[in-house]
């Protein structure tokens, strides 16, 4: 058993103390987290990508990430809000899979859902819940998660949260949800429904195999909530491309259905997705947004302000910018939050990738220089 809770009490305490404070509205100043402990491998150089990272034996991933969380502590200390985890990571489609969508495994890649084979709008009817035990990858992240349980005492997560839309979308396809809407809107709540109840009966399968409470001990894409405020993420990336309307009546109900079965949450999403802000503020249990702004910030404040009226705490993220956007990136983003309370601010550093004008381009730069180089700029523009 490797034992680091107790090496790493004081400064978890002391961070729990500083999110809750953010939670509760009650800070003066963003909180900061360095995410370079990414437990995905989107963006990381492919050299120091371990080459069975999601084959047969997890003590692979166990030891990745580890090794990163071991180096953060080290160097970060309290100044930055990261709280170490284990993530069972499968890719986003570990849910779709046991619906028996099919996933592709490329080299060194995160397992990706391919093309949905789904014709007939009535292969709804005779879709059945998956069985943890037996379907897709599900198997395979609860033996992560037994084998994390019985060799690490660091908390564990459940795996990737994909929520009803996208586990949707993943197991019929875009343009067969898109179209049925329309013309079979009975068969997609059938199946919003049928995904709704069994992404809840797989998170609670998964906190009751690790012992990780129910209505706690969430963190999206890597930011631990506090206690208090849920159990439950969920991503919601595919918000971005569907009208209000729809949004309203196809997908609300199930998020907050979701939500509210933890205790609450939160809705993670990525690029600008504002004209969702109401669709948003009337989710039952939505505790926090966690949104990957693509350097949209005009879209990022304007639905952060309609949250932070409603008391909804806002997690300000991106992977980091290119070398000459970085400084006045973060600059923008600062003046354009105003007033910091109920604002985090996380820096994804992925070292194969850099945004630049909405999108991310290949890169090769150094993963811990370049955290270092983000919290400080982050320091001295918090300090203004």
């Amino acid at each position: 058993m490797i034992k680091l809770k107790d090496q790493f009490k004081d400064h978890d305490s002391i961070t729990k103390e500083k999110l809750k404070e953010v939670f509760d509205f009650k800070n003066k100043k963003a909180a900061v987290v360095i995410n370079d402990i990414n437990y995905w491998t989107f963006g990381e150089l492919l050299e120091d990508i371990p080459e069975y990272y999601y084959g047969s034996d997890p003590g692979v991933m166990m030891e990745y990430q580890i090794r990163k969380i071991k180096r953060h502590y080290d160097y970060y200390g309290t100044d930055d809000c990261h709280l170490g985890f284990l993530m069972p990571w499968y890719g986003t489609g570990v849910l779709a899979s046991g619906f028996g969508a099919p996933i592709v495994k490329n080299y060194k890649s995160d397992p990706a859902v391919d093309i949905s084979r789904i014709k007939d709008p009535q292969a709804i009817k005779k879709f059945a819940m998956p069985d943890p035990e037996k379907d897709g990858l599900m198997p395979q992240v609860l033996g992560t998660l037994a084998y994390f349980k019985e060799n690490c005492d660091l908390p564990r997560g459940v795996t990737d949260c994909q929520g009803p839309l996208t586990t949707a979308l993943s197991v019929i396809g875009y343009d067969n949800f898109s179209y049925w809407m329309y013309d079979y809107p009975n068969l997609i709540h059938e199946l919003m429904d049928k995904v709704t109840e069994a992404l809840i009966r797989w998170v609670r399968y998964q906190k009751k195999a690790a012992d990780i409470p129910m209505e706690s001990e969430s963190y999206p894409l890597g930011v631990r909530m506090p206690d208090g405020y849920g159990g439950v993420w969920l991503a919601d990336d595919d918000s971005v491309i569907i009208g209000t309307e729809h949004y309203k009546e196809f997908v609300v109900p199930y998020n907050s259905r979701l939500l509210k079965a933890f205790g609450g949450g939160c809705i993670h999403y990525c690029g600008n997705s504002t004209q969702h802000i109401d669709n948003y503020l009337n989710t039952e249990g939505l505790t926090v947004v966690n949104n990957l702004n693509l350097d949209d910030i005009k879209a990022a404040a304007k639905m952060r302000e309609a949250l932070r009226k409603k008391g909804i705490a806002y997690m300000a993220c991106d992977f980091i910018p290119t070398d000459t956007r970085m400084e006045p990136y973060y600059h923008e983003l600062v003046e354009a939050m105003g007033d910091q309370a109920g604002l985090i601010i996380v820096g994804y550093v992925a070292p194969a990738v850099e945004l630049e004008k909405g999108r991310y381009n290949e890169s090769h730069r150094n993963q811990f220089e370049l955290g270092k180089k983000v919290k400080n700029i982050l320091d001295r523009e918090l300090a203004n």
